[in-house]
């Protein structure tokens, strides 16, 4: 009987390393996953100097194994040198599909192999214990076309269509997403919220995933970039008429004046004025990137009929960095929440803007892109402080990838073994 309880003590050793050997497989694999999805989205994620198969055994070290030799060569390790007769080993692996799925994984496994005492009777002179966990990367479905930094809210009875992206509201409140009105208000994409949902009328609330994982700013380094812009870092690059700028010189060009806004666009525009485009005889069309910086602000009303599609390859005192975030982006809007006003962008039934619109600092009145006009495929994305829906809009991202435009996304990295 005293042999068998001893016996039982040992295999409960041997339990304790194999849990303890988990958590450090499950550490090694989370933190490898995490810098596969870091490495997945540059944009939102600062460079890791160091390799996954690194993060990887320095979380495992921080849980107690490492191989062998390598015992003091992570910040936080808790590896201690053991005796000759016991090894422990530490892999990471990068796994591109796992139990029949293809995707992005991690892999961990660590082991322990120890000699056995009162097991030897049972033949075992030495035992492996050991454990594996597998981590995976991976990206929603249907990213969101919208993008609030904080809330969204639906007025009057929009109609919001996509099958192929949806919106998403980083505000933890109790209305991260709000309808406000009655059954007239129509969704049809998918919608995701960091807090909760509320709604005045109707069932909207009840297609919103709620309590969900922020989705960073992609573009957060632009603003970053054009914040800073100054009109002394435009030498001799004003546009040709501070009125109208109707004609234009190579690159880009910048306005500091009024302007009332009309007629053909072709490249890329800075404004540190206000920029107007009003009356629905007005008509503004082309292919070009509205920068509003500095003092600049931004108005449409009247209806005026906008049909623009954003530069592929924009132009201006930027670094290559900011000017590849610029990709795409329709307009830039830098107004902020000090100047008590928010940004309306609407225009006529046939005005649309394939690219997108980003206003990193304001509240945005969003009328939305016709659905007969406008190109398909196109790019149609929306990124706001906070974003109300005001009108019609059809939402469409798959034409984003072509022209390298930047999407908001989130990487997920969860366990799965």
């Amino acid at each position: 009987m005293i042999g068998v309880m001893a016996l039982g003590g040992e295999a409960g050793s041997w339990y304790v390393t194999q849990q303890r050997a988990q958590n450090a497989a499950d550490a090694a694999a989370y933190s490898g996953g995490m810098w596969v999805a870091c490495s997945l989205a540059p944009s939102i994620c600062t460079a890791d100097t160091q390799t996954m198969d690194y993060r990887g055994k320095e979380f495992a070290a921080q849980n107690t194994f490492c191989n062998n030799g390598d015992t003091a060569s992570y910040p936080g390790s808790r590896c201690v040198t053991l005796p000759s007769s016991i090894t422990q080993t530490v892999t990471i692996a990068s796994l591109t599909s796992w139990n029949g799925a293809s995707g992005n994984f991690v892999q961990a496994t660590v082991s322990q192999q120890q000699p056995t005492y009162l097991a030897k009777v049972l033949g075992l002179s030495s035992v492996t214990i050991g454990a594996t966990a597998v981590a995976q990367v991976d990206t929603l479905a249907k990213p969101p076309c919208v993008l609030a930094l904080t809330t969204i809210t639906f007025q009057g009875s929009p109609t919001v269509s996509s099958s192929d992206c949806g919106i998403a509201a980083d505000s933890s409140a109790d209305n991260a997403i709000g309808f406000t009105g009655n059954n007239g208000i129509q969704v049809n994409a998918p919608s995701y919220a960091v807090g909760n949902c509320s709604q005045t009328g109707g069932t909207q609330c009840n297609s919103v995933k709620t309590y969900q994982q922020s989705i960073p700013d992609p573009l957060s380094a632009l603003n970053t970039a054009i914040s800073a812009l100054k009109t002394s870092d435009f030498p001799n690059k004003q546009c040709s008429t501070k009125s109208q700028p109707m004609s234009y010189e190579a690159g880009s060009c910048y306005n500091d004046g009024n302007v009332s806004l009309s007629g053909s666009l072709s490249g890329t525009y800075y404004f540190n004025g206000s920029v107007t485009i009003s009356s629905s005889s007005t008509s503004v069309t082309g292919t070009a990137t509205l920068v509003i910086f500095g003092n600049g602000s931004l108005k449409i009303n009247g209806g005026p009929t906008i049909q623009l599609t954003a530069v592929t390859s924009p132009a201006g005192p930027l670094s290559a960095s900011a000017l590849a975030l610029l990709t795409g982006v329709v307009i830039y809007d830098g107004e902020t929440t000090t100047k008590n006003q928010s940004v309306n962008i609407s225009g006529s039934s046939t005005s649309y803007f394939d690219g997108t619109v980003y206003a990193p600092k304001a509240a945005l009145n969003y009328g939305g892109n016709s659905t007969s006009s406008a190109p398909s495929p196109g790019c149609y994305q929306v990124i706001a402080l906070q974003v109300n829906f005001t009108g019609n809009t059809t939402l469409d991202n798959s034409g984003c990838a072509s022209t390298s435009t930047v999407q908001p996304n989130v990487q997920t990295v969860r366990l799965v073994q």
